[in-house]
């Protein structure tokens, strides 16, 4: 603990004590409300010291962002809020309004509110909002004050008021959203005119002894939005309110600030967090990527922030604080910012939050690693991440595993795709699992085939094949000569690929971007075409964002609604999958394929019948994603 000796002080915010600088950040999480209570309890548990969840404002719709704050919700929220002080975590409820981000109100005949008509900017924009009447806002600022006072009466220790990405009080804030010529637009002055009543309603609602305060961004990184320097003049002003405790930083109107992903190292905007500290005499929060607790330590002990937020590592692991007070910093499960399952489920289908590397995330009250009845002898084929996320599970139930895997060390295709830049993360993981089979006492064996006969060699109780995918081309296209190649050749450079390059994607993840990414750093000329609307279709926001910024940076072409239909030599014929407009792509060095592949299935069907207890998971069922890997894992894993 000597390590974090600034993590594990505890901080006094108002008139309340934190048991530590830990924080999870408000979030969307679409949990029902047993679950969303489950998911918040189990942080709590896990040692986290302070606690934020989003509600919306009563009587203003939101798209169902999460459960509504109003007088029926207290006695569930008073008991919940009961349970978590229980385990020495105190818990604030943020207040939000999606304002031009949009919501549900389309769909019940109604717009979204913003301080004026200006529909939000992004990649994915938004219909023009209705811009608020001086009603409407005095009607938003009342619904502050009713929410803060159900929020003290269900025994919340304080309330934050969300003035981030763009939703509305932060869009008040900003001249990128607000161009109004009356008394809440134009001057500085003006636009905190509607913050400002906010906090102050807030105050003369709750008293003086509830704890408020605001989460803001320390710059949008929009032209024409809130920079750092602004909001430097900006937070003083807030501050000298007399009615806030604290000061939350965040960062962005777009997902790709707002929750950063991969391709962001540790800690990317604590710089923010750490300009506004030197303005304002409030505590500071820092977050964004702070997924490890030497990160933390080192920007509490710097002085740069007051409280560390690390939102999506509690997610990764509810444990860090506590493995990390215990200094088992090795058992920690950290956060890989890919976002594919704590933000692009939320917004893709509307349904709950989860998390790729931890799928008990959001299904606490439904999942759960218990103690085996009958101890199993078990074999895992297939050190992947459904393999060893199997053998993992398995061996904290009690059974005795075995691991085997073909290559000479764990990771699968982990392994190769933390070969393209900004996506080393992936490597985290294999570590990580590589330390569990050693402290779970799996025995791996590898380097290592696995065929039928010595599956029935090995008399094991149970067997679990989890051998992957295997890489293949379109079944429908024509190749005479030229180099066609797949992507997990590229990225382990078993292949020369020329100075022109062609990359086909038919996986509509990161597949093909990546491999992209990681050639055209190296200099070569690629085009990227796609039967989809846009490459990375099935990718979450703020990645595409990113990637797509560093390909069209480094010169990359994205051709979409295209595929090709043949490979002669040189030349690739192109087609537009809608009209068949066809088009000769020439001097192509190499066609690179990017596929989820097919199932590596031959040896399961091989062993149906001929063992005592059989299962299959991962890729070799059916190739998707690494968040079903793993899920699938945990699955078999816990019904062995």
């Amino acid at each position: 603990m000597a390590q974090y000796e600034h993590l594990f002080t505890p901080l006094t915010i108002g008139t309340m004590t934190v048991r530590n600088r830990i924080l999870m950040c408000a979030h969307v999480h679409r949990l029902p409300d047993e679950r969303f209570q489950e998911y918040y309890k189990a942080r709590a548990r896990g040692g986290a010291g302070l606690l934020i969840h989003s509600h919306p404002l009563p009587g203003l719709t939101t798209g169902g962002f999460a459960p509504i704050l109003d007088e029926r919700s207290i006695p569930g929220l008073r008991d919940f809020v009961k349970e978590i002080h229980g385990y020495g975590t105190r818990i604030l409820a943020q207040f939000l309004h999606p304002g031009n981000l949009g919501g549900g109100e389309r769909m019940m005949g109604g717009a979204s509110l913003a301080p004026s008509a200006i529909p939000r900017k992004g990649i994915f924009p938004k219909p023009t909002p209705h811009e608020m009447s001086i009603d409407e806002i005095k009607e938003a600022v009342n619904k502050h004050a009713i929410a803060a006072t159900i929020a003290r009466e269900a025994g919340y220790d304080g309330v934050e008021i969300g003035a981030i990405w763009g939703l509305l009080v932060a869009s008040f804030i900003s001249p990128l959203y607000n161009q109004r010529n009356d008394d809440y637009g134009g001057s500085v002055e003006k636009r905190l005119k509607f913050p400002l009543e906010i906090i102050e309603a807030i105050r003369a609602a709750a008293g003086p002894d509830f704890v408020v305060g605001i989460k803001v961004d320390g710059d949008e990184f929009m032209d024409g939005g809130i920079t750092l320097d602004d909001m430097k003049d900006i937070a003083p002003r807030l501050e000298a309110s007399g009615g806030l405790d604290y000061i939350n930083v965040g960062a962005g109107t777009s997902l790709a600030m707002h929750v950063p992903p991969m391709f962001f190292p540790l800690g990317p905007f604590v710089q923010l967090a750490a300009g506004i500290k030197e303005t304002v005499n409030l505590p500071v929060f820092a977050g964004g990527r702070i997924n490890d607790p030497a990160v933390a330590e080192r920007v509490l002990k710097d002085n740069l922030a007051d409280m560390t937020a690390m939102t999506r590592p509690l997610i990764a692991d509810p444990e860090l604080p506590n493995k990390a007070k215990a200094g088992q910093e090795s058992l920690i499960r950290k956060c890989i910012a890919c976002n594919d399952a704590c933000w692009l489920p939320l917004f893709e289908g509307m349904t709950p939050l989860t998390c790729v590397v931890n799928p008990e995330a959001g299904r606490e009250a439904m999942f759960g690693i218990t103690p085996a009845t009958t101890e199993k002898s078990v074999m895992v084929v297939g050190g992947g991440a459904a393999g060893m996320e199997t053998a993992r599970v398995a061996a904290l139930r009690g059974h005795k595993v075995s691991l085997y895997e073909k290559d000479d060390e764990l990771g699968g295709q982990l392994n190769i795709a933390a070969r393209a830049p900004g996506r080393v993360d992936y490597a985290e993981l294999v570590r990580y699992y590589t330390n569990q089979m050693k402290v779970l006492d799996v025995e791996v064996h590898l380097g290592t085939e696995v065929t039928r006969e010595t599956v029935k060699e090995k008399n094991f109780d149970a067997v679990v094949i989890a051998t992957g995918s295997l890489p293949t081309t379109s079944e429908s296209l024509v190749i005479e000569g030229g180099n066609v190649v797949n992507t997990r050749e590229v990225l382990l450079e078993t292949v020369e690929v020329g100075n022109n390059v062609v990359i086909v994607d038919y996986q509509y993840h990161m597949q093909a971007l990546s491999v992209a990414d990681f050639l055209a750093e190296r200099g070569v000329n690629v085009e990227i075409v796609t039967p989809a609307i846009f490459a990375g279709s099935h990718l979450e926001e703020g990645t595409l964002e990113l990637i797509y910024s560093r390909l069209l940076s480094k010169g990359v072409t994205i051709s979409v609604l295209t595929d090709i239909k043949a490979v002669k030599g040189n030349a690739v014929t192109a087609f537009n999958i809608l009209t068949d407009a066809k088009r000769q792509i020439k001097e192509v060095d190499t066609v690179v394929i990017a596929t989820s592949g097919k199932a590596d299935d031959a040896l399961y069907y091989s062993l149906k019948g001929e063992v005592k207890e059989l299962h299959i998971a991962g890729q070799c069922i059916s190739p998707r994603t690494l968040r079903d890997s793993i899920w699938e894992g945990a699955r078999v894993g816990g019904a062995l």
